[in-house]
């Protein structure tokens, strides 16, 4: 009895069940979209891995059990061959079973013609045609738009087999996993030197010093280590680039230590340069570099005298309006308050210090009755993120001090907050709207902690620790 009652309810809630009535152009529509809800997150992320994607050579989990819900979804999943237009793999060391590479010479299949978008995760050491789910992908690569590569140094032989085998490939995510000690010689891998259509690279950095010949002139986004570039590759193909990341993990190379060399960037948004060595290559970069449309600068570097002038040389050369600033350096005093004169209309500063002195904050204090004489720094600066700074007892205080005065009215103030920062018959200083501080603060003197559970009842964000992290 209970047996059948229970059938009678799955029955009714199938039959009335608003899934079980789409008509089949809706539902076609809807799958043909289903791919698209992770690739925007996974197209800015550095690599895929294809523990984060649809376990393709699992037939209970994603696509495979749209096909098993009833006869009217399996034939649009069916159908819509975008559905399944993207791959993810692990090639592990082992040889796979034969029930997997039928599974995805069966994925690949209901495919048919759409560009697909790839990710493999590699361990396996040996030709590619000795593995058979390789075997299977490997023809298809013709139609790969976006490849995401997870691969041991040793196992890069394998996909030269690839080499001239990506007219139409758009996107480029490598990693290479370095193991065990670097030797003195530097692999060459012309895997993608020849791919006409491609635009965007990302490499994740690593201790792998291997160089990837590509068109680089072609390049629209480049987000890698400098000693994946060609040195004979010259220095013309940044003035192309929209976005650009180096790591300089090099200590000489020869088309950036060119004394005549100047290439001006004019479609240059970010800019960003993670200096783990010397900051030779950082302030060498700055030098060359003329970018009139420049709005991102992120810095990490460790020499603080260098960089300083180096960083208002370009600024100067360029007059760029950064809008967001980012700086990971050992020490913060007055003399990176001189960068910060250069750059007034940021609105988004992040700093990363060992060492912040209490000089650096003083100019930032604004006072009204001082300001037409001697304005404040960062007039237009709404966030502001030290989480991962560490400061003088004497810093402390007069960080403070620079935030009551961007954030609080004077109770003799007759004017609203609108009024007194942002007005322009006042003197147009932007109110602060979100605050990111050391875990510290929250162990600060009791006036100072007071302070700051008031202000964040009025309204300002304050945050405690490190939250998103400077990445560069």
């Amino acid at each position: 009895m209970i047996s059948s009652s229970r059938s009678a309810l799955i029955f009714t809630h199938s039959v009335i069940s608003p899934a079980q009535h789409l008509p089949f152009d809706v539902l076609s529509e809807i799958f043909k979209y289903l791919p698209d809800l992770e690739l925007a997150e996974e197209a800015e992320s550095e690599v895929i891995s294809p523990k984060t994607g649809p376990y393709i050579l699992r037939p209970a989990k994603y696509p495979w059990y749209l096909t098993r819900i009833c006869s009217a979804w399996r034939y649009a999943a069916l159908y819509e061959a975008r559905l399944w237009s993207r791959v993810h793999v692990e090639v592990g060391h082992r040889s796979p079973s034969p029930g997997k590479v039928e599974l995805l010479r069966e994925y690949l299949s209901r495919s048919r013609n759409q560009p697909l978008f790839v990710s493999i995760h590699c361990t396996w050491v040996g030709g590619a045609e000795e593995n058979a789910l390789l075997s299977v992908l490997f023809p298809t690569s013709n139609r790969w738009v976006f490849f995401s590569l997870h691969v041991l140094s040793k196992c890069l032989s394998t996909f030269h087999a690839l080499a001239d085998s990506f007219p139409n490939l758009e996107t480029l995510h490598l990693y290479v996993a370095h193991q065990g000690p670097r030797t003195g010689t530097t692999d060459v891998h012309e895997i993608f030197h020849n791919a006409p259509r491609l635009h965007t690279v990302r490499f994740r950095n690593s201790e792998d010093r291997s160089i990837f010949p590509m068109p680089l002139d072609q390049l629209r986004v480049y987000h890698g280590p400098t000693s994946s570039i060609p040195p004979e590759s010259g220095y013309e193909w940044i003035s192309n680039l929209r976005w650009c990341s180096f790591a300089a993990n090099r200590r000489q190379t020869d088309w950036i230590l060119d004394p005549n060399a100047k290439v001006t960037a004019p479609y240059m948004r970010e800019l960003s340069i993670q200096e783990r060595i010397l900051s030779v290559n950082t302030v060498a970069i700055f030098k060359m570099l003329t970018l009139p449309n420049l709005e991102i600068l992120r810095i990490e570097s460790t020499d603080r005298a260098r960089l300083c002038p180096a960083i208002t040389s370009l600024l100067h050369r360029s007059a760029c309006i950064l809008t967001e600033l980012c700086l990971d350096i050992p020490d913060l005093d007055l003399d990176m308050t001189t960068v910060l004169e250069d750059t007034p209309q940021v609105t988004k500063l992040r700093l990363t210090a060992k060492k912040v002195l209490s000089s650096f904050f003083s100019p930032w204090t604004y006072n009204p009755e001082t300001h037409m004489e001697a304005p404040c720094l960062l007039q237009y600066l709404e966030h502001l993120d030290l989480g991962r700074c560490t400061f003088t007892p004497h810093a402390e205080i007069t960080l403070m001090q620079a935030i009551r005065s961007r954030w609080q009215v004077p109770q003799t103030s007759t004017l609203s907050a609108d009024k007194y920062f942002g007005g322009p018959s006042v003197h147009s200083v932007v109110r602060l709207r979100s605050f990111q501080v050391p875990y510290k603060f929250q162990r600060t003197k009791r006036s100072q902690k007071k302070d700051l559970k008031v202000w964040k009842a009025e309204g300002l964000d304050i945050q405690f620790g490190p939250g998103s992290l400077n990445r560069l």
